[in-house]
């Protein structure tokens, strides 16, 4: 059995496939999901679906958990779908962490981002692009489903940025550059101000024999993060500049993967505004560098 949120919203069994029919159903499978078989008050769920439940919202409710009991039943799946009695009520939807492709994604997707700490480079890339595998589209899609849900589904896209970057921090250890540059570009092209991938960039430039191509990736970098969005470009990224131009190969190779320990994000601030323009407040995730581990 296998639940997929991941892309198109549907359930699937050995023998049978039932894609989910209607926004609202969609969105309440979601928002049940994400819960990971715990249960799920009513108020809790109108909040998923509505910003401002309306009047009706609590028997509408009950019609889409009647429905998707009924979308259930035809892969047997009816008796998965549990009501809380009393205090308010609620419900929950009971599926193993391996039977939903999300929460499979999640917990994949951190273990690989742990094993990169750790230093396991090769464990590392495998989980990553096990994760990734798992990866067909935006979570939420066609889906009815509030603010407070749809953030949920944005930390999703965040992750999956997170983990193809992280999957490139790890093949670049293992010694691979100008091949990456192709999924470097895309990763950037859908969020230009993630300074690791404009760093990855110049490495898989530099390390893949092209100098000009990594100082060219310098000057990308200073156009988009600094003149376009108005961010001071860090110290990391401008010592690697340096090491770039430089050639020290050691020191543009010795800061890709991070060392053991928490990753914790590091706020770059926006440069100091001009006298008569100041510049927009933005954040960029950013990990230290530390030596990138025997392979």
């Amino acid at each position: 059995m296998f639940f997929r949120l991941l892309g198109r919203v549907q359930v699937e069994s050995a023998d049978a496939s039932v894609v989910v029919t209607s926004a609202p159903i969609r969105g309440l499978l979601a928002a049940l999901l994400l819960e990971e078989g715990r249960f799920v008050t009513v108020e809790q769920l109108m909040h998923s679906l509505w910003d401002n439940p309306p009047d009706s919202a609590r028997k509408n409710l009950r019609l889409h958990v009647a429905r998707l009991r009924s979308q259930l039943a035809s892969l047997d799946l009816r008796e998965r779908l549990g009501t809380l009695r009393g205090g308010g009520g609620g419900y929950r939807l009971l599926a193993a962490p391996e039977e939903v492709d999300a929460i499979r994604f999640k917990r994949l997707a951190d273990r690989g981002f742990a094993e990169l700490r750790a230093r396991s480079v090769s464990t590392a890339e495998a989980t990553l692009a096990e994760a990734l595998k798992l990866w067909q589209g935006s979570i939420g899609q066609d889906c009815t489903a509030s603010e407070r849900l749809r953030a949920r589904f944005a930390a999703f896209d965040e992750l999956h940025l997170t983990a193809r970057e992280r999957l490139v921090e790890a093949r670049l250890c293992r010694g691979r550059t100008i091949e990456l540059v192709p999924e470097i570009l895309d990763i950037l092209t859908a969020a230009p101000f993630r300074e690791n991938s404009w760093a990855h960039l110049m490495r898989a430039y530099y390390l893949g024999g092209d100098a000009a191509g990594a100082i060219s990736a310098w000057d990308r970098a200073t156009a988009t993060l600094g003149d376009r969005l108005g961010l001071d470009l860090s110290a990391e990224l401008r010592e690697l500049h340096l090491s770039v131009l430089r050639r020290d190969d050691d020191a543009v190779r010795g800061s890709v993967a991070p060392g053991p320990g928490p990753a914790h994000p590091v706020t770059v601030r926006p440069r100091r505004a001009a006298a008569r323009r100041p510049a927009p407040r933005s954040r960029i995730a950013l990990t230290g560098p530390s030596g990138c581990p025997p392979v």
